[in-house]
């Protein structure tokens, strides 16, 4: 297992736990694993976040997911990330025993939908209390400890409560085949990719609805699935040597080369150009 330690920036210990700020330099593209041993709730800070992708290997290794810009991960879970790497810096809420143990009892069997959805955090209140925890840990002359020991009491309140609905079960089964239909519709369109409140309405049903079932039918997240679609659809039209590759990323609905580089980076482990040399294709001039 790869040990990459961070450096800490700011750090206060408080009844619950600790809140800290910690950055890594990490080589220009990273592998990694990590198995936690206490609950925490991080938020990458921009402009020194970076896309990242993973996976469960002891539950299915096959299955990778988005790991978003506001995550915990589940204690005692392996999990195996590709990232971006280079300048990266959190902030986190790390829970110590007794709250973690309080956390994990909420749901006794955690599913690989739950876990991915763990990757991937979307509510905006928790995002707002951690910049709330961030902004305090920055405050280098009235730092106030109280402060963040209340701020992490709201966010734990906050996290068990979207652990709640993350482990919720789906009220409706799976995407119907003309929801699917639709999905697909709309991802073979050129320009930019769809989100996932516009898939939602395209089917009807709610954004929370439409990533559990969709989950349940392909076994891929609907951003994973966006992902994979727009590489898979960008292999095809690398086949045609004499198309540059600034073209096929336009053409795919991604807004610049370099993050088309990127995303194809992050799916296949090779740049775009690299792929198209291994597959044997002629290298435009």
């Amino acid at each position: 297992m790869n040990d990459y330690s961070p450096t800490v920036i700011a750090l206060v210990e408080t009844p619950l736990g600790r809140a800290e700020i910690v950055e890594w330099h990490w080589p220009s593209m990273l592998d990694f694993t990590r198995r936690e041993s206490e609950m925490m709730v991080e938020m990458s800070l921009p402009p020194t976040s970076a896309d990242a992708s993973a996976c469960f290997p002891e539950i299915d290794a096959d299955r990778r997911c988005f790991m978003g810009t506001l995550f915990t991960r589940w204690p005692g879970v392996l999990v195996a990330g590709r990232s971006e790497g280079g300048h990266i810096r959190v902030v986190r809420c790390v829970f110590g025993a007794e709250r973690t143990a309080h956390l994990m009892a909420q749901v006794a069997s955690p599913d690989l939908a739950f876990l991915q959805g763990l990757l991937a955090l979307t509510g905006e209140t928790l995002r707002s209390l951690m910049g709330l925890v961030r902004r305090e840990l920055e405050n280098l002359t009235d730092c106030n400890p109280a402060a963040i020991a209340a701020l992490m009491e709201l966010v734990f309140i906050e996290l068990e409560r979207v652990m709640r609905e993350e482990a919720a079960p789906s009220v409706s089964g799976r995407l119907a085949p003309w929801q699917f239909r639709r999905i697909r519709e709309r991802l073979d369109r050129t320009g930019p990719p769809p989100g996932v409140a516009e898939l939602a309405a395209l089917c009807g049903i709610s954004m929370r609805h439409l990533q559990r079932q969709f989950l349940a039918l392909t076994g891929m997240t609907v951003a994973d699935y966006v992902e994979t679609t727009r590489i898979e659809q960008a292999k095809a039209l690398l086949q045609d040597g004499s198309r540059p590759i600034k073209a096929v990323a336009q053409a795919c609905g991604f807004s610049h080369p370099n993050s088309f580089t990127r995303a194809f980076r992050r799916s296949t482990g090779q740049t775009p150009l690299a792929w198209r040399q291994s597959s044997g294709q002629r290298v435009p001039n």
